[in-house]
């Protein structure tokens, strides 16, 4: 009996165990569901290019506005957008942290500033200082710059010892490229006629009809590179103002000239006269022979000036730069040279009283002078050799007497 009670009372504290131990187990299952179900987690949005995060932002709509901002910095609205392409991808990546657990991260709020600053590149300022002796284009060929574009950004008449000169150099992040439907006006260049007349002497010219530029609407496919114009095709274009042909009359009479004896050569103002058939100068002998066998035929002859505005007349038409024009009537009497426009003061000496045939320097510029108030200019309205005032959109430095 005593054995079976005690039997009993064993089985009877294993049941309460195991009930024990279930109750135990299920408590801490649930204590851990909860805990488990407790945690919070949130989302969040990285911007990159590569490897490298430009912005880590709250919502992947926020992500999304500083790539359109990317996209469009470039685009003008005032034309019709055709297309945008990008060489880098942007990534918008998505990331999780534990709220109450992580540190929360620091959210960037400006879109529209950071996607700027990922369109418009890394910028460097440099500050040079002008030394003496600088001309805009020495600083220029040591940079490796168009010294037009220099001007474009330094504003001044000329340059001084101790200016300083700022330089802004971009490197893009990444290359957009923008195709724009662009419309709008240009003008048309005018065209010039020379006329003889007898009412004139010869050497002396005379503007009859002033000319005056048309104008001509034209749509265009415009192809941008971060800003920059790489390719331009014109779709179609319409004379809007027809242009005016600048009549210019040229003198065929006859001057009788005075016959004057001279100890020695004549000097520069008697351009207009025939000289004696001996005439030479020692110090330039081999520039007035090579005057004399390859000037072009024209009214004028006569010493070096003379020379030189002759091939200059004889280029009228031709497609050429200031440069290649001013070079080659200087070839025509011996002068072998072609640098930038400055550089052609280094042939004569200034002066304030100029001769036809003279060489007139601009700050970009460089022309021949033809007299009164008109020059020889190579790429002229379009490209092309023609007579214009002395006055031009370049800026005026003076004239270099060549000889």
């Amino acid at each position: 009996m005593v054995n079976s009670k005690n039997k009993n009372l064993l089985g009877a504290i294993v049941v309460i165990a195991l009930i024990v131990a279930v109750i135990v187990l299920t408590t801490i299952a649930s204590a851990s569901a909860k805990t488990y179900a407790e945690v919070e987690t949130a989302d969040y949005y990285k911007v990159k290019i590569g490897d490298t995060v430009w912005a880590t932002v709250e919502s992947e709509e926020d992500a999304q506005k500083i790539i359109e901002v990317v996209k469009n910095y470039y685009v003008d609205h005032n034309f019709a957008l055709k297309s945008i392409k990008m060489d880098k991808e942007i990534e918008i990546e998505k990331c999780t942290y534990e709220v109450g657990t992580d540190a929360a991260p620091e959210f960037d709020t400006d879109m529209v500033e950071i996607g700027k600053a990922i369109a418009m590149g890394k910028v460097t300022k440099e500050t040079y200082t002008v030394k003496a002796g600088d001309t805009y284009w020495d600083v220029a060929l040591s940079r490796g710059m168009d010294p037009v574009d220099i001007l474009a950004v330094e504003d001044m008449d000329e340059l001084r010892e101790g200016d300083e000169l700022e330089f802004i150099d971009i490197d893009p992040y990444i290359g957009i490229t923008v195709q724009q439907e662009v419309t709008g006006e240009k003008s048309v260049p005018y065209d010039t006629v020379y006329e003889e007349t007898d009412e004139l002497y010869e050497g002396e010219e005379e503007v009859e009809t002033k000319g005056k530029n048309g104008v001509r609407s034209y749509t265009a496919l415009v192809t941008r590179e971060n800003g920059e114009i790489v390719e331009e095709e014109e779709l179609d274009s319409e004379i809007i103002k027809e242009p005016v042909d600048k009549v210019v009359l040229v003198g065929t009479k006859v001057k009788e000239e005075e016959v004057e004896e001279y100890d020695e050569e004549p000097a520069a103002e008697s351009y207009y006269e025939e000289p004696a058939a001996t005439q030479s100068s020692s110090s330039s002998s081999s520039s007035s022979s090579s005057s004399s066998s390859s000037a072009p035929a024209s009214t004028y002859s006569g010493n070096l000036q003379s020379t030189v505005l002759n091939a200059a007349y004889s280029q009228i038409g031709i497609g050429q730069d200031c440069t290649s024009l001013v070079t080659n009537s200087l070839a025509a009497a011996g002068i072998y040279f072609h640098g930038w426009p400055q550089q052609y003061a280094a042939l004569g000496s200034w002066t304030s009283s100029p001769v036809p045939g003279d060489i007139i320097i601009y700050d970009t510029h460089v022309a021949v002078y033809a007299g009164g108030s008109s020059a020889v200019h190579g790429g002229w309205n379009g490209g092309t050799t023609d007579v214009g005032p002395v006055n031009c959109s370049a800026g005026f430095i003076g004239y270099i007497h060549i000889g």
